[in-house]
Protein backbone atom coordinates (compact mmCIF):
# COMPACT_ATOMS: atom_id res chain seq x y z
CA UNK A 1 0.00 0.00 0.00
CA UNK A 2 2.85 2.34 0.90
CA UNK A 3 4.54 1.59 -2.45
CA UNK A 4 1.35 2.37 -4.37
CA UNK A 5 0.96 5.74 -2.61
CA UNK A 6 4.59 6.60 -3.40
CA UNK A 7 4.14 5.90 -7.14
CA UNK A 8 0.83 7.77 -7.20
CA UNK A 9 2.45 10.86 -5.65
CA UNK A 10 5.24 10.81 -8.25
CA UNK A 11 2.69 10.63 -11.07
CA UNK A 12 0.82 13.69 -9.68
CA UNK A 13 4.05 15.72 -9.43
CA UNK A 14 5.03 14.78 -12.99
CA UNK A 15 1.56 15.77 -14.26
CA UNK A 16 1.70 19.18 -12.52
CA UNK A 17 5.20 19.83 -13.86
CA UNK A 18 4.19 18.94 -17.40
CA UNK A 19 1.14 21.19 -17.16
CA UNK A 20 3.29 24.13 -16.03
CA UNK A 21 5.61 23.67 -18.99
CA UNK A 22 2.72 23.17 -21.36
CA UNK A 23 0.97 26.44 -20.47
CA UNK A 24 3.41 28.75 -22.35
CA UNK A 25 3.31 26.42 -25.34
CA UNK A 26 -0.50 26.42 -25.27
CA UNK A 27 -0.53 30.22 -25.12
CA UNK A 28 1.83 30.49 -28.03
CA UNK A 29 -0.23 28.03 -30.02
CA UNK A 30 -3.41 29.92 -29.17
CA UNK A 31 -1.78 33.23 -30.19
CA UNK A 32 -0.63 31.76 -33.46
CA UNK A 33 -4.10 30.40 -34.18
CA UNK A 34 -5.67 33.80 -33.52
CA UNK A 35 -3.05 35.43 -35.72
CA UNK A 36 -3.85 33.11 -38.56
CA UNK A 37 -7.55 33.94 -38.24
CA UNK A 38 -7.05 37.73 -38.12
CA UNK A 39 -5.67 38.83 -41.47
CA UNK A 40 -7.58 41.87 -42.69
CA UNK A 41 -4.67 43.26 -44.67
CA UNK A 42 -3.75 40.73 -47.34
CA UNK A 43 -3.87 39.93 -50.99
CA UNK A 44 -4.92 36.61 -52.44
CA UNK A 45 -2.49 34.98 -54.82
CA UNK A 46 -4.37 32.19 -56.57
CA UNK A 47 -2.57 29.34 -58.33
CA UNK A 48 -3.55 25.88 -59.52
CA UNK A 49 -1.74 24.32 -56.58
CA UNK A 50 -2.70 26.48 -53.60
CA UNK A 51 -4.09 29.77 -52.42
CA UNK A 52 -1.54 31.74 -50.41
CA UNK A 53 -2.09 34.82 -48.27
CA UNK A 54 0.21 37.72 -49.13
CA UNK A 55 0.38 40.67 -46.75
CA UNK A 56 0.16 44.20 -48.11
CA UNK A 57 3.11 46.13 -46.68
CA UNK A 58 1.61 49.50 -47.61
CA UNK A 59 -1.65 49.00 -45.71
CA UNK A 60 -0.81 46.66 -42.82
CA UNK A 61 -0.88 48.40 -39.41
CA UNK A 62 1.94 48.31 -36.87
CA UNK A 63 0.33 45.85 -34.47
CA UNK A 64 -0.49 43.34 -37.16
CA UNK A 65 2.98 43.66 -38.69
CA UNK A 66 4.52 42.90 -35.29
CA UNK A 67 2.32 39.82 -34.88
CA UNK A 68 3.33 38.39 -38.24
CA UNK A 69 7.03 39.04 -37.80
CA UNK A 70 6.99 37.39 -34.36
CA UNK A 71 5.02 34.45 -35.80
CA UNK A 72 7.75 34.02 -38.43
CA UNK A 73 10.27 33.64 -35.60
CA UNK A 74 11.88 37.10 -35.61
CA UNK A 75 12.25 39.60 -32.74
CA UNK A 76 9.42 42.10 -32.26
CA UNK A 77 11.66 45.13 -32.78
CA UNK A 78 12.21 44.10 -36.41
CA UNK A 79 8.66 45.25 -37.18
CA UNK A 80 9.58 48.81 -36.23
CA UNK A 81 12.56 48.65 -38.58
CA UNK A 82 10.37 47.47 -41.46
CA UNK A 83 7.80 50.16 -40.68
CA UNK A 84 10.49 52.86 -40.68
CA UNK A 85 11.86 51.71 -44.03
CA UNK A 86 8.42 51.89 -45.66
CA UNK A 87 6.83 54.99 -44.15
CA UNK A 88 9.82 57.17 -43.26
CA UNK A 89 12.25 56.35 -46.06
CA UNK A 90 9.89 55.17 -48.81
CA UNK A 91 11.65 51.82 -49.32
CA UNK A 92 9.19 49.04 -50.18
CA UNK A 93 11.53 46.33 -51.46
CA UNK A 94 12.72 44.02 -48.63
CA UNK A 95 16.08 43.52 -50.36
CA UNK A 96 16.78 47.24 -49.97
CA UNK A 97 16.10 47.23 -46.20
CA UNK A 98 19.76 47.00 -45.32
CA UNK A 99 19.59 46.50 -41.54
CA UNK A 100 17.34 43.43 -41.78
CA UNK A 101 18.76 39.90 -41.59
CA UNK A 102 18.64 37.80 -44.74
CA UNK A 103 16.08 35.42 -43.25
CA UNK A 104 13.60 38.23 -42.59
CA UNK A 105 14.16 39.69 -46.04
CA UNK A 106 13.35 36.28 -47.52
CA UNK A 107 10.19 35.98 -45.41
CA UNK A 108 9.05 39.43 -46.49
CA UNK A 109 9.74 38.54 -50.12
CA UNK A 110 7.71 35.37 -49.74
CA UNK A 111 4.74 36.57 -47.69
CA UNK A 112 4.35 40.27 -48.54
CA UNK A 113 3.77 42.63 -51.42
CA UNK A 114 4.07 46.41 -51.66
CA UNK A 115 0.52 47.30 -52.59
CA UNK A 116 -2.59 45.74 -54.08
CA UNK A 117 -3.42 48.49 -56.60
CA UNK A 118 -2.23 47.67 -60.11
CA UNK A 119 -1.01 50.73 -61.98
CA UNK A 120 -2.98 50.82 -65.25
CA UNK A 121 -1.48 54.05 -66.55
CA UNK A 122 0.20 57.24 -65.37
CA UNK A 123 0.33 60.66 -67.00
CA UNK A 124 2.58 63.56 -66.01
CA UNK A 125 1.55 67.13 -66.78
CA UNK A 126 3.87 69.94 -67.77
CA UNK A 127 2.98 71.59 -64.43
CA UNK A 128 4.27 68.51 -62.56
CA UNK A 129 0.86 67.01 -61.76
CA UNK A 130 0.87 63.22 -61.79
CA UNK A 131 -2.36 61.38 -62.52
CA UNK A 132 -2.75 57.62 -62.17
CA UNK A 133 -5.39 55.07 -62.95
CA UNK A 134 -5.28 51.99 -60.72
CA UNK A 135 -6.92 48.68 -61.52
CA UNK A 136 -8.47 46.95 -58.51
CA UNK A 137 -8.59 43.20 -57.86
CA UNK A 138 -12.01 42.94 -59.53
CA UNK A 139 -11.04 44.94 -62.61
CA UNK A 140 -12.56 48.26 -61.52
CA UNK A 141 -10.58 51.43 -62.26
CA UNK A 142 -10.02 54.34 -59.88
CA UNK A 143 -7.95 57.51 -60.13
CA UNK A 144 -5.44 59.32 -57.90
CA UNK A 145 -3.64 62.60 -58.52
CA UNK A 146 -0.51 64.10 -56.93
CA UNK A 147 -0.28 67.88 -57.26
CA UNK A 148 2.94 69.80 -56.48
CA UNK A 149 2.86 73.49 -55.57
CA UNK A 150 5.49 76.21 -55.80
CA UNK A 151 5.63 76.63 -52.01
CA UNK A 152 6.78 73.01 -51.61
CA UNK A 153 3.43 71.47 -50.71
CA UNK A 154 2.29 68.17 -52.19
CA UNK A 155 -1.41 67.35 -52.24
CA UNK A 156 -2.90 63.93 -52.99
CA UNK A 157 -6.38 63.85 -54.52
CA UNK A 158 -7.86 60.39 -53.96
CA UNK A 159 -10.97 58.35 -54.77
CA UNK A 160 -13.45 56.90 -52.29
CA UNK A 161 -15.67 54.91 -54.67
CA UNK A 162 -15.34 53.09 -57.98
CA UNK A 163 -17.67 55.31 -59.98
CA UNK A 164 -20.30 57.56 -58.42
CA UNK A 165 -24.06 57.44 -57.91
CA UNK A 166 -24.61 61.20 -57.59
CA UNK A 167 -25.00 61.71 -61.35
CA UNK A 168 -23.51 65.22 -61.67
CA UNK A 169 -23.94 65.96 -65.36
CA UNK A 170 -20.67 67.90 -65.82
CA UNK A 171 -18.52 65.29 -64.03
CA UNK A 172 -16.91 62.42 -65.96
CA UNK A 173 -17.29 60.10 -62.95
CA UNK A 174 -20.95 60.99 -62.52
CA UNK A 175 -21.54 60.17 -66.17
CA UNK A 176 -20.16 56.63 -65.80
CA UNK A 177 -22.33 55.58 -62.84
CA UNK A 178 -21.61 53.69 -59.63
CA UNK A 179 -19.72 50.38 -59.40
CA UNK A 180 -18.89 49.76 -55.72
CA UNK A 181 -17.55 51.19 -52.46
CA UNK A 182 -13.81 51.23 -51.90
CA UNK A 183 -12.54 49.41 -48.83
CA UNK A 184 -10.53 51.35 -46.21
CA UNK A 185 -7.28 49.70 -47.36
CA UNK A 186 -7.94 50.67 -51.00
CA UNK A 187 -8.51 54.30 -49.98
CA UNK A 188 -5.54 54.41 -47.61
CA UNK A 189 -3.15 52.80 -50.09
CA UNK A 190 -3.63 55.61 -52.60
CA UNK A 191 -2.23 58.02 -50.01
CA UNK A 192 0.43 55.63 -48.69
CA UNK A 193 1.87 55.11 -52.19
CA UNK A 194 2.33 58.83 -52.81
CA UNK A 195 3.73 59.31 -49.29
CA UNK A 196 6.29 56.51 -49.74
CA UNK A 197 7.40 57.75 -53.17
CA UNK A 198 7.86 61.29 -51.88
CA UNK A 199 9.78 60.00 -48.84
CA UNK A 200 12.16 58.24 -51.22
CA UNK A 201 12.83 61.67 -52.77
CA UNK A 202 13.29 63.22 -49.29
CA UNK A 203 9.97 65.04 -49.66
CA UNK A 204 6.74 64.89 -47.69
CA UNK A 205 3.07 64.57 -48.57
CA UNK A 206 1.42 67.52 -46.85
CA UNK A 207 -2.28 67.47 -47.80
CA UNK A 208 -4.99 65.01 -48.80
CA UNK A 209 -8.27 65.90 -50.51
CA UNK A 210 -11.16 63.49 -51.09
CA UNK A 211 -12.05 65.06 -54.43
CA UNK A 212 -11.38 62.11 -56.69
CA UNK A 213 -13.90 59.56 -57.89
CA UNK A 214 -16.95 58.95 -55.75
CA UNK A 215 -18.93 60.61 -52.95
CA UNK A 216 -16.92 60.23 -49.70
CA UNK A 217 -19.90 60.74 -47.37
CA UNK A 218 -21.80 57.98 -49.18
CA UNK A 219 -19.00 55.64 -48.08
CA UNK A 220 -18.93 57.08 -44.57
CA UNK A 221 -17.55 54.21 -42.46
CA UNK A 222 -14.78 53.16 -44.84
CA UNK A 223 -13.66 56.75 -45.41
CA UNK A 224 -13.61 57.35 -41.64
CA UNK A 225 -11.36 54.33 -41.11
CA UNK A 226 -9.05 55.44 -43.91
CA UNK A 227 -8.81 58.98 -42.46
CA UNK A 228 -7.77 57.58 -39.08
CA UNK A 229 -5.05 55.52 -40.76
CA UNK A 230 -3.84 58.56 -42.71
CA UNK A 231 -3.54 60.68 -39.56
CA UNK A 232 -2.17 57.98 -37.24
CA UNK A 233 0.11 55.98 -39.53
CA UNK A 234 1.26 58.60 -42.04
CA UNK A 235 1.35 61.56 -39.66
CA UNK A 236 -0.77 63.88 -41.84
CA UNK A 237 -2.77 66.22 -39.61
CA UNK A 238 -6.56 66.09 -39.77
CA UNK A 239 -6.67 69.79 -40.63
CA UNK A 240 -4.67 68.96 -43.75
CA UNK A 241 -7.40 66.58 -44.94
CA UNK A 242 -10.43 67.86 -46.87
CA UNK A 243 -13.56 65.83 -47.58
CA UNK A 244 -15.64 67.12 -50.48
CA UNK A 245 -19.33 66.21 -50.69
CA UNK A 246 -22.15 66.94 -53.10
CA UNK A 247 -24.33 67.51 -50.03
CA UNK A 248 -25.29 64.20 -48.40
CA UNK A 249 -27.27 65.88 -45.61
CA UNK A 250 -27.65 62.86 -43.24
CA UNK A 251 -23.89 62.26 -43.32
CA UNK A 252 -23.15 65.96 -42.75
CA UNK A 253 -25.40 65.84 -39.68
CA UNK A 254 -23.60 62.71 -38.50
CA UNK A 255 -20.27 64.39 -39.12
CA UNK A 256 -21.42 67.37 -37.05
CA UNK A 257 -22.36 65.50 -33.89
CA UNK A 258 -19.86 62.59 -33.93
CA UNK A 259 -16.10 62.44 -33.68
CA UNK A 260 -15.67 60.16 -36.69
CA UNK A 261 -13.71 62.86 -38.56
CA UNK A 262 -12.14 65.08 -35.88
CA UNK A 263 -10.77 68.39 -37.18
CA UNK A 264 -11.04 67.55 -40.90
CA UNK A 265 -12.09 70.25 -43.36
CA UNK A 266 -15.46 70.05 -45.09
CA UNK A 267 -16.05 71.22 -48.67
CA UNK A 268 -19.45 71.21 -50.40
CA UNK A 269 -19.91 71.15 -54.17
CA UNK A 270 -22.62 73.81 -54.45
CA UNK A 271 -22.37 75.19 -58.02
CA UNK A 272 -25.88 76.70 -58.08
CA UNK A 273 -27.91 79.04 -55.85
CA UNK A 274 -31.41 77.81 -56.73
CA UNK A 275 -32.98 74.36 -56.40
CA UNK A 276 -34.13 74.19 -60.01
CA UNK A 277 -30.69 74.94 -61.45
CA UNK A 278 -28.85 72.78 -58.93
CA UNK A 279 -31.08 69.75 -59.50
CA UNK A 280 -30.44 70.02 -63.23
CA UNK A 281 -26.67 69.93 -62.70
CA UNK A 282 -26.63 67.75 -59.56
CA UNK A 283 -29.61 65.34 -59.50
CA UNK A 284 -28.73 64.34 -55.91
CA UNK A 285 -29.87 67.81 -54.76
CA UNK A 286 -33.52 66.77 -54.66
CA UNK A 287 -32.68 63.40 -53.15
CA UNK A 288 -31.36 65.04 -49.96
CA UNK A 289 -34.03 67.72 -49.52
CA UNK A 290 -32.72 70.52 -51.69
CA UNK A 291 -30.76 73.65 -50.84
CA UNK A 292 -32.78 74.53 -47.71
CA UNK A 293 -31.93 71.24 -45.99
CA UNK A 294 -28.31 71.50 -47.09
CA UNK A 295 -27.81 75.09 -45.90
CA UNK A 296 -29.43 74.34 -42.51
CA UNK A 297 -27.12 71.35 -42.08
CA UNK A 298 -24.10 73.54 -42.93
CA UNK A 299 -25.22 76.23 -40.46
CA UNK A 300 -25.49 73.58 -37.73
CA UNK A 301 -22.05 72.21 -38.69
CA UNK A 302 -20.39 75.64 -38.42
CA UNK A 303 -22.03 76.52 -35.10
CA UNK A 304 -21.38 73.11 -33.51
CA UNK A 305 -17.84 72.38 -34.69
CA UNK A 306 -16.69 76.01 -35.05
CA UNK A 307 -14.91 74.96 -38.21
CA UNK A 308 -14.91 76.86 -41.48
CA UNK A 309 -16.61 75.39 -44.55
CA UNK A 310 -15.67 75.70 -48.20
CA UNK A 311 -18.30 76.09 -50.93
CA UNK A 312 -17.01 74.81 -54.28
CA UNK A 313 -18.28 76.45 -57.43
CA UNK A 314 -17.47 75.23 -60.94
CA UNK A 315 -17.86 78.28 -63.19
CA UNK A 316 -19.63 77.41 -66.44
CA UNK A 317 -19.59 80.09 -69.12
CA UNK A 318 -23.00 81.71 -69.58
CA UNK A 319 -24.68 79.52 -66.97
CA UNK A 320 -23.52 80.27 -63.42
CA UNK A 321 -20.70 82.78 -63.80
CA UNK A 322 -22.47 86.14 -64.09
CA UNK A 323 -22.89 88.86 -61.47
CA UNK A 324 -26.57 88.03 -60.95
CA UNK A 325 -25.64 84.47 -59.94
CA UNK A 326 -22.94 85.77 -57.59
CA UNK A 327 -25.60 87.99 -55.95
CA UNK A 328 -27.89 84.96 -55.53
CA UNK A 329 -25.11 82.97 -53.86
CA UNK A 330 -24.32 85.80 -51.45
CA UNK A 331 -27.98 86.20 -50.61
CA UNK A 332 -28.37 82.46 -50.02
CA UNK A 333 -25.57 82.45 -47.43
CA UNK A 334 -26.97 85.62 -45.81
CA UNK A 335 -30.52 84.22 -45.67
CA UNK A 336 -29.44 81.26 -43.53
CA UNK A 337 -27.41 83.55 -41.29
CA UNK A 338 -24.18 81.60 -41.68
CA UNK A 339 -21.25 83.58 -40.34
CA UNK A 340 -19.47 85.14 -43.31
CA UNK A 341 -16.03 84.65 -41.76
CA UNK A 342 -16.78 80.90 -41.52
CA UNK A 343 -17.52 80.52 -45.24
CA UNK A 344 -14.99 80.41 -48.04
CA UNK A 345 -16.08 80.20 -51.69
CA UNK A 346 -13.63 78.38 -53.96
CA UNK A 347 -14.33 78.89 -57.67
CA UNK A 348 -12.73 77.00 -60.53
CA UNK A 349 -13.45 77.22 -64.27
CA UNK A 350 -15.19 74.09 -65.50
CA UNK A 351 -12.97 71.21 -66.55
CA UNK A 352 -14.66 70.14 -69.83
CA UNK A 353 -15.69 66.50 -70.30
CA UNK A 354 -16.86 64.66 -73.37
CA UNK A 355 -20.34 64.04 -71.97
CA UNK A 356 -21.16 67.66 -71.15
CA UNK A 357 -21.35 70.60 -73.53
CA UNK A 358 -20.51 73.42 -71.11
CA UNK A 359 -17.30 75.43 -71.37
CA UNK A 360 -15.09 77.10 -68.72
CA UNK A 361 -15.57 80.73 -67.80
CA UNK A 362 -13.13 83.42 -68.88
CA UNK A 363 -10.63 84.96 -66.52
CA UNK A 364 -12.59 88.21 -66.54
CA UNK A 365 -15.79 86.45 -65.46
CA UNK A 366 -13.94 84.61 -62.68
CA UNK A 367 -12.49 87.84 -61.28
CA UNK A 368 -15.84 89.65 -61.48
CA UNK A 369 -17.64 86.79 -59.68
CA UNK A 370 -15.16 86.81 -56.81
CA UNK A 371 -15.12 90.60 -56.56
CA UNK A 372 -18.91 90.69 -56.21
CA UNK A 373 -18.93 88.24 -53.29
CA UNK A 374 -16.11 89.98 -51.47
CA UNK A 375 -17.25 93.60 -51.91
CA UNK A 376 -21.02 93.17 -51.65
CA UNK A 377 -21.22 90.41 -49.04
CA UNK A 378 -17.85 90.25 -47.31
CA UNK A 379 -17.40 86.59 -48.28
CA UNK A 380 -13.91 85.39 -49.09
CA UNK A 381 -13.69 84.00 -52.63
CA UNK A 382 -10.58 82.68 -54.34
CA UNK A 383 -10.10 81.12 -57.77
CA UNK A 384 -8.52 77.69 -57.83
CA UNK A 385 -5.91 77.06 -60.48
CA UNK A 386 -6.80 74.21 -62.80
CA UNK A 387 -4.01 71.67 -62.76
CA UNK A 388 -3.17 68.84 -65.15
CA UNK A 389 -5.44 70.11 -67.92
CA UNK A 390 -3.14 68.60 -70.54
CA UNK A 391 -3.41 65.10 -69.00
CA UNK A 392 -7.18 64.82 -68.32
CA UNK A 393 -6.65 65.39 -64.60
CA UNK A 394 -10.33 66.12 -63.94
CA UNK A 395 -12.28 63.60 -61.88
CA UNK A 396 -13.01 60.45 -63.91
CA UNK A 397 -11.55 61.70 -67.19
CA UNK A 398 -8.60 59.31 -67.32
CA UNK A 399 -10.76 56.31 -66.43
CA UNK A 400 -13.24 57.26 -69.15
CA UNK A 401 -10.41 57.50 -71.66
CA UNK A 402 -9.04 54.08 -70.66
CA UNK A 403 -12.48 52.49 -70.83
CA UNK A 404 -13.05 53.87 -74.34
CA UNK A 405 -9.69 52.52 -75.48
CA UNK A 406 -10.42 49.10 -73.97
CA UNK A 407 -13.89 49.00 -75.53
CA UNK A 408 -12.49 49.94 -78.95
CA UNK A 409 -9.85 47.22 -78.62
CA UNK A 410 -12.45 44.60 -77.67
CA UNK A 411 -14.69 45.72 -80.52
CA UNK A 412 -11.80 45.46 -82.97
CA UNK A 413 -10.88 41.99 -81.73
CA UNK A 414 -14.51 40.90 -81.97
CA UNK A 415 -14.79 42.26 -85.51
CA UNK A 416 -11.61 40.45 -86.53
CA UNK A 417 -12.91 37.21 -85.07
CA UNK A 418 -16.24 37.51 -86.85
CA UNK A 419 -14.44 38.39 -90.07
CA UNK A 420 -12.36 35.24 -89.78
CA UNK A 421 -15.48 33.13 -89.18
CA UNK A 422 -17.15 34.68 -92.23
CA UNK A 423 -14.03 33.97 -94.23
CA UNK A 424 -14.26 30.27 -93.41
CA UNK A 425 -18.00 29.88 -94.01
CA UNK A 426 -18.95 32.28 -96.80
CA UNK A 427 -19.28 31.15 -100.39
CA UNK A 428 -17.52 33.05 -103.17
CA UNK A 429 -19.62 35.73 -104.84
CA UNK A 430 -18.62 37.63 -107.94
CA UNK A 431 -16.11 40.35 -107.20
CA UNK A 432 -17.47 43.84 -107.91
CA UNK A 433 -15.48 46.45 -109.81
CA UNK A 434 -15.26 50.11 -108.84
CA UNK A 435 -12.91 52.97 -109.52
CA UNK A 436 -9.70 53.23 -107.51
CA UNK A 437 -7.46 56.17 -108.27
CA UNK A 438 -5.03 55.61 -105.39
CA UNK A 439 -1.33 54.89 -105.83
CA UNK A 440 -1.44 51.85 -103.57
CA UNK A 441 -1.03 49.47 -106.51
CA UNK A 442 2.49 50.69 -107.20
CA UNK A 443 3.40 50.12 -103.53
CA UNK A 444 2.04 46.58 -103.69
CA UNK A 445 3.95 45.90 -106.91
CA UNK A 446 7.22 47.19 -105.44
CA UNK A 447 6.89 44.98 -102.40
CA UNK A 448 6.10 41.92 -104.54
CA UNK A 449 8.84 42.49 -107.13
CA UNK A 450 11.21 40.11 -105.34
CA UNK A 451 8.78 37.18 -105.52
CA UNK A 452 9.39 34.48 -108.10
CA UNK A 453 6.23 32.41 -108.00
CA UNK A 454 5.03 30.05 -110.78
CA UNK A 455 2.08 30.97 -112.96
CA UNK A 456 -1.37 29.44 -112.85
CA UNK A 457 -4.51 30.08 -114.77
CA UNK A 458 -6.93 32.63 -113.38
CA UNK A 459 -9.44 30.19 -111.88
CA UNK A 460 -9.66 30.87 -108.13
CA UNK A 461 -12.18 31.51 -105.39
CA UNK A 462 -13.34 35.13 -104.99
CA UNK A 463 -13.97 36.44 -101.49
CA UNK A 464 -16.43 39.04 -100.17
CA UNK A 465 -15.87 42.56 -101.40
CA UNK A 466 -16.21 43.77 -97.79
CA UNK A 467 -12.72 42.44 -97.19
CA UNK A 468 -11.41 45.43 -99.15
CA UNK A 469 -12.85 47.88 -96.66
CA UNK A 470 -10.07 47.56 -94.08
CA UNK A 471 -7.34 50.08 -95.05
CA UNK A 472 -4.85 48.52 -92.65
CA UNK A 473 -4.03 45.64 -94.95
CA UNK A 474 -2.40 47.93 -97.52
CA UNK A 475 0.09 49.31 -94.99
CA UNK A 476 3.78 48.61 -95.70
CA UNK A 477 4.03 46.40 -92.61
CA UNK A 478 1.12 44.23 -93.75
CA UNK A 479 2.54 43.91 -97.25
CA UNK A 480 5.89 42.80 -95.90
CA UNK A 481 4.12 40.26 -93.72
CA UNK A 482 2.27 38.93 -96.76
CA UNK A 483 5.54 38.66 -98.66
CA UNK A 484 7.12 36.73 -95.80
CA UNK A 485 4.11 34.41 -95.66
CA UNK A 486 4.28 33.67 -99.39
CA UNK A 487 7.97 32.83 -99.16
CA UNK A 488 7.36 30.47 -96.22
CA UNK A 489 4.52 28.74 -98.07
CA UNK A 490 6.64 28.36 -101.18
CA UNK A 491 9.45 26.73 -99.22
CA UNK A 492 7.26 24.43 -97.13
CA UNK A 493 4.55 23.30 -99.54
CA UNK A 494 5.02 21.13 -102.70
CA UNK A 495 4.07 22.88 -105.95
CA UNK A 496 0.51 22.44 -107.18
CA UNK A 497 0.20 20.15 -110.27
CA UNK A 498 -1.25 22.99 -112.33
CA UNK A 499 1.84 25.12 -111.75
CA UNK A 500 4.08 23.05 -114.03
CA UNK A 501 1.39 23.08 -116.65
CA UNK A 502 1.32 26.86 -116.66
CA UNK A 503 5.09 27.09 -116.67
CA UNK A 504 5.17 24.99 -119.82
CA UNK A 505 2.70 27.26 -121.62
CA UNK A 506 5.00 30.25 -121.06
CA UNK A 507 2.11 32.69 -120.95
CA UNK A 508 3.21 36.32 -121.44
CA UNK A 509 -0.12 38.08 -121.84
CA UNK A 510 -0.34 41.68 -120.59
CA UNK A 511 -3.51 43.48 -119.44
CA UNK A 512 -4.00 46.84 -121.13
CA UNK A 513 -7.76 47.41 -121.11
CA UNK A 514 -8.58 50.03 -118.35
CA UNK A 515 -11.50 48.07 -116.92
CA UNK A 516 -9.48 44.86 -116.85
CA UNK A 517 -6.60 46.68 -115.17
CA UNK A 518 -8.93 47.84 -112.38
CA UNK A 519 -10.27 44.30 -112.03
CA UNK A 520 -6.75 42.90 -111.78
CA UNK A 521 -5.65 45.44 -109.21
CA UNK A 522 -8.68 44.72 -107.07
CA UNK A 523 -8.06 41.02 -107.35
CA UNK A 524 -4.45 41.47 -106.32
CA UNK A 525 -5.50 43.26 -103.14
CA UNK A 526 -8.03 40.54 -102.48
CA UNK A 527 -5.46 37.77 -102.75
CA UNK A 528 -3.10 39.52 -100.36
CA UNK A 529 -5.89 39.82 -97.83
CA UNK A 530 -6.92 36.20 -98.22
CA UNK A 531 -3.39 34.98 -97.64
CA UNK A 532 -3.11 37.12 -94.52
CA UNK A 533 -6.35 35.64 -93.19
CA UNK A 534 -5.10 32.14 -93.87
CA UNK A 535 -2.06 32.90 -91.74
CA UNK A 536 -4.36 33.97 -88.89
CA UNK A 537 -6.36 30.81 -89.34
CA UNK A 538 -3.24 28.66 -89.19
CA UNK A 539 -2.16 30.48 -86.01
CA UNK A 540 -5.53 29.79 -84.41
CA UNK A 541 -5.31 26.16 -85.45
CA UNK A 542 -1.80 25.86 -84.06
CA UNK A 543 -2.85 27.40 -80.74
CA UNK A 544 -5.81 24.97 -80.62
CA UNK A 545 -8.30 27.83 -80.46
CA UNK A 546 -10.16 26.64 -83.54
CA UNK A 547 -11.21 23.19 -84.66
CA UNK A 548 -11.45 23.27 -88.45
CA UNK A 549 -14.04 21.29 -90.38
CA UNK A 550 -13.60 19.72 -93.82
CA UNK A 551 -14.94 22.73 -95.68
CA UNK A 552 -12.52 25.06 -93.91
CA UNK A 553 -9.59 22.76 -94.59
CA UNK A 554 -10.57 22.61 -98.25
CA UNK A 555 -10.57 26.40 -98.49
CA UNK A 556 -7.17 26.54 -96.84
CA UNK A 557 -5.90 24.17 -99.53
CA UNK A 558 -6.53 26.97 -102.06
CA UNK A 559 -3.54 28.79 -100.64
CA UNK A 560 -1.17 27.47 -103.28
CA UNK A 561 -3.50 28.47 -106.09
CA UNK A 562 -3.98 31.97 -104.69
CA UNK A 563 -0.28 32.66 -104.44
CA UNK A 564 0.19 31.48 -108.00
CA UNK A 565 -2.66 33.66 -109.18
CA UNK A 566 -1.12 36.60 -107.37
CA UNK A 567 2.10 36.22 -109.27
CA UNK A 568 0.16 35.82 -112.52
CA UNK A 569 -1.65 39.11 -111.96
CA UNK A 570 1.60 40.85 -111.11
CA UNK A 571 3.16 39.53 -114.27
CA UNK A 572 0.24 40.49 -116.50
CA UNK A 573 0.05 44.02 -115.12
CA UNK A 574 3.58 44.84 -116.30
Amino acid sequence: MRTFCWHFSIMILMTVGFARKAIPFAKAFSSTSILQQKRPTFLYSTSTEQQQQVLNLLTIDKEELEQHIVAWGHPKYRAKQVWTWIHNQGVTSPKDMQNLPKELQNDLDRYTKAGSLELATELVSKDGTRKRAYRLFDGQLIESVLMPYEDGRYTACISSQAGCAMGCVFCATGQMGFARQLQPEEIYEQVARFAAELALEKKRLSNVVFMGMGEPLANYKNVAKAVHRITNDLGIGARKITISTVGVVPSIQKLTHNDDFPQIRLAVSLHCASDRERTELLPANGRYGGLDELMMALKDYVETTRRRITLEWALIAGQNDDLETAQKLGSLIKRFNIRRDMVHVNVIPLNPTGGYGGSPSSRRSVDAFCECLEKDFGITCTPRVRRGIDIDAGCGQLKSKLQREEENKKREESDNRLELVDFMHTSSPTLPVYEDDSNEEEEVEDNLSSLSLPLIDEQAIDMDSDDFDDPEFISPESLLEAERLLQLVQQAAPPHPSIKKKEETGRTTSIVDPESVQNAKRRRKKLLRNLKQIKNLRDKQRDQEWELNEEQLMKMSKEEEWKAELESIKHNLK
